[in-house]
């Protein structure tokens, strides 16, 4: 079950995945539920958009070498 999100005036879609998933790349998966607003390039306020339920998938950040020591 998709959850629901208000839109801020000039929100864009990659904002919404940043904010609400693990990042922009999560941008397709909140097209896919808004297939209506897609023509929209910037969204205005007070728009309710559908956005996929988040896992509980934590991000791993692993450490470049010369940051180890």
């Amino acid at each position: 079950m998709p959850n629901e999100h208000v839109c801020r005036q000039g929100e864009a879609w990659d904002q919404i995945a940043r904010e609400l998933l693990s990042g922009e790349l999560q941008m397709g998966d909140v097209l896919a539920l808004n297939v209506d607003e897609q023509d929209a390039l910037l969204l205005s306020g007070e728009t309710r958009v559908a956005v996929p339920e988040q896992t509980n998938v934590g991000r791993v950040r692993t450490l470049p070498p010369w940051e180890r020591l």
